[in-house]
């Protein structure tokens, strides 16, 4: 832990002040000469160094050239295609991840385990030395200190999932403390964030001013809590025996029982995030709809829910509204991103579309087995599909349903081709359709805000939670609040093993390209992980044309499904590896398989 930990003061301090834009989350760059007195001299470069903290936390998943570089978890979530074969991402598709460095990194990890350090040390740095500011007053003081506790319960959140138990920091250290820390006990590691997350809420207030926009407040410190017990109470971890043995340390990796008061925890956690919510004026986005009516708004409303900058349904954004940041160029296919090459070959998995509906709430039917059907079966299958796909998504030689009448979006100018037995890039990447999530009528903006937290989660957590209890009269209740926003007729099947399904079903769809799925799917230990969810075989939908340019529709004449390659499984992948230069000294403890 010494070199993971171990960061000079004046290091942490200098990298926390990022240079950004607009609003608090984009503070300017800070220059000079930087140390603990003159960055927290004043209320404005302090405020720089929150934004810095904030930054470091919150980029968690996402990427940052630090992780799996080029892509993103969706590439090996069995959502989409895994990109270019020379990119990051196809050695996960092989290998899985592995411990050891790979291109620029010091291992391979959807988290980057160093930064999660490095960025808890920086929350630190920030909370113990807020108190040097001498034109803030002590409310602000202490509001900065609850939300540096509740970004380093967020990360931890993070880093739970990933990884299990985790060495638990509760300050900056420096060289004169003892640095060789152990990974902590899956439940000390819990009882860790929910004790971090409910001191934050306690000192955060229900809302900031506009300018402020994006800092943690109390009702994004209970959803931090509510997310780590729901994913304490899944399978993976909610077990007598771990998914791997590891021997006297298999604490670290499961609580070594199941236990249904877990549900029941996570039940009154995530009650508590809509009861704040109801109080606070966020809510799921439902402007057509009444309680169990399919909601005809169900485009619009589920398009501004994950497009719409600082729109009521979502808690917690990570903002980075910088058109030049190359964050975005693995989300925009439009010309606007220079860099969009990169996901030509993201589109969606055959394997994940048959999770989609209809408008009408019944299954659509897709070609299996290699057989071949026209062109125009494929369009209207699309056509008449549910209003979240629509608006995540554009179809071949259909133009994008979320920017409709901007040729930008147009699917001629916004699409690099369908898989093509006989083009130059041969039949896989291109999938059954390509994502436009988090561009509802963005027009040409490349910018948008990742949604970490939407109301949404947490009325399916309660979905799943109830289920698990024997509540199916609650499951449906809070399942069908997600289900009818989007357009759709309520559920109403009671069996516990069909309402599960369906439950995860609807998570699929709700948070497709959301960073969920590589994490549910593992959580609920799905029995056939490893046969086409993010394992075995994946399949893509291949056209046929005329030998003319396959970006217009009337060139295209046939379609039919493919299988495209497979994708690595080991049940060692249930949780990642930590990096083997760690593991080396000794002192931290590898999860089982590495």
């Amino acid at each position: 832990m010494k070199k993971l930990i171990y960061l000079s003061l004046i290091s942490g301090l200098l990298s926390c002040l990022a240079g950004c834009q607009k609003e608090f989350l984009q503070k300017p760059e800070t220059t000079g000469n930087v140390t603990a007195e003159s960055v927290f001299a004043t209320r404005n470069t302090a405020e720089a160094a929150v934004a810095g903290a904030y930054r470091e936390v919150l980029v968690q998943n996402l990427w940052n050239g630090r992780a799996i570089d080029n892509g993103t978890l969706s590439g090996i979530s069995g959502e989409m295609s895994y990109g270019e074969p020379w990119a990051t991402l196809a050695q996960y598709v092989s290998s899985g991840f592995l411990p050891t460095p790979y291109q620029n990194n010091k291992a391979q990890s959807s988290d980057n385990f160093f930064d999660s350090f490095s960025s808890v040390r920086k929350s630190y740095l920030v909370q113990e030395n807020i108190d040097k500011v001498a034109d803030m007053d002590a409310t602000q003081k202490g509001y900065v200190k609850a939300e540096m506790t509740g970004l380093v319960a967020y990360r931890y959140m993070g880093m739970m999932i990933h990884y299990g138990g985790v060495p638990l920091v509760t300050k900056s250290l420096s060289p004169s403390d003892d640095l060789n820390i152990p990974r902590a006990t899956l439940q000390a590691t819990l009882d860790k964030i929910v004790e971090w997350s409910t001191a934050a809420a306690a000192g955060l207030p229900d809302r900031w001013d506009d300018k402020y926009a994006g800092r943690l407040t109390k009702g994004a410190a209970l959803a931090i809590k509510a997310k780590a017990l729901i994913y304490a109470a899944r399978p993976l971890f909610n077990s007598a025996t771990p998914y791997l043995s590891l021997g006297a340390n298999s604490n670290l990796i499961c609580f070594g029982s199941a236990n249904a008061q877990r549900w029941t925890d996570a039940i009154a956690a995530n009650e508590a995030v809509i009861t704040w919510a109801n109080a606070n004026g966020y809510g799921v986005i439902n402007t057509g709809g009444s309680t169990g009516v399919p909601n005809p708004n169900a485009f619009a409303d589920y398009g501004t829910a994950t497009s719409t900058p600082n729109n009521k349904e979502v808690l917690l954004a990570f903002k980075l509204d910088e058109n030049g940041s190359k964050l975005f160029k693995f989300y925009n296919p439009t010309s606007g991103n220079g860099e969009r090459y990169l996901i030509a070959r993201y589109g969606m998995l055959t394997n994940f579309l048959t999770n989609y509906y209809k408008a009408d709430g019944t299954d659509q039917v897709w070609p299996t087995g290699g057989a071949s059907l026209p062109y125009s079966d494929y369009s209207t299958k699309m056509q008449a599909m549910e209003p979240r796909f629509k608006a995540d998504n554009y179809a071949h030689g259909i133009d994008s349903w979320n920017n409709p009448g901007n040729s930008l979006w147009s699917y001629a100018n916004a699409s690099k081709g369908s898989n093509n037995p006989s083009n130059s890039e041969g039949t896989r990447g291109h999938g059954v359709a390509q994502s436009t999530k988090f561009y509802y009528l963005a027009g040409s903006r490349v910018w948008f805000e990742y949604p970490l937290f939407r109301m949404p989660e947490f009325y399916l957590n309660l979905a799943e939670a109830y289920n698990e209890t024997g509540n199916s009269q609650k499951a449906l209740e809070n399942l069908n609040v997600v289900h009818n926003r989007a357009g759709l007729p309520s559920i109403t099947v009671t069996d516990q093993a069909t309402l599960r399904r369906i439950i995860q079903r609807e998570w699929a769809v709700e948070f497709y390209n959301e960073n969920h799925r590589f994490f549910d799917v593992k959580h609920w230990k799905l029995d056939n992980i490893g046969n086409g969810i993010m394992g075995g075989g994946m399949r893509e939908f291949q056209f046929t044309t005329n030998g003319q340019n396959d970006r217009l529709p009337q060139n295209l004449l046939t379609y039919f499904d493919k299988e495209t390659y497979t994708a690595y499984w080991n049940p060692k992948m249930f949780l990642d590896p930590f990096p083997q230069e760690e593991i080396n000294k000794g002192i931290l403890i590898q999860n089982p398989g590495y």
